[in-house]
């Protein structure tokens, strides 16, 4: 679901106020990176991602937000897998052409509560 920049920042805000663990995948034409981090710093110009052993940073002035919550998966397969892992994500269109995923992994509570709420059904 396409979301705005303004709602996109209410969600990087988050992140690194309670600096939540993210999945993080950059993919070009020459180079997929992924690794778990968190948000550094981010501006209306600028998003900072942060890992124990590296840090980038990549501008997001014009780019394009899209939201997506596993639980919306088609797929029941899927949705149940990616469910017990993730919360939620964006996916970000830059202005490079590059594409940036972020998706918040659960806690292990999170986890736990999640998997015993599908025991009630």
């Amino acid at each position: 679901m396409q979301t705005t920049f303004e709602d996109a920042h209410l969600i990087f805000g988050r992140w690194q106020e309670e600096a939540r663990p993210l999945r993080v995948k950059l993919m070009s034409n020459r180079l997929v990176f992924e690794a778990t981090g968190t948000v550094g710093e981010y501006t209306f110009s600028m998003l900072q991602l942060n890992g124990p052993a590296w840090q980038f940073t990549v501008p997001i002035e014009s780019a394009e937000f899209q939201f997506s919550d596993p639980r919306e998966i088609p797929i029941a397969a899927v949705r149940d897998l990616e469910t017990t892992k993730y919360e939620f994500g964006l996916a970000i269109a830059l202005p490079t052409g590059d594409r940036l995923v972020l998706l918040e992994i659960k806690s292990a509570e999170e986890e736990s509560a999640s998997t015993n709420d599908d025991d009630l059904v």
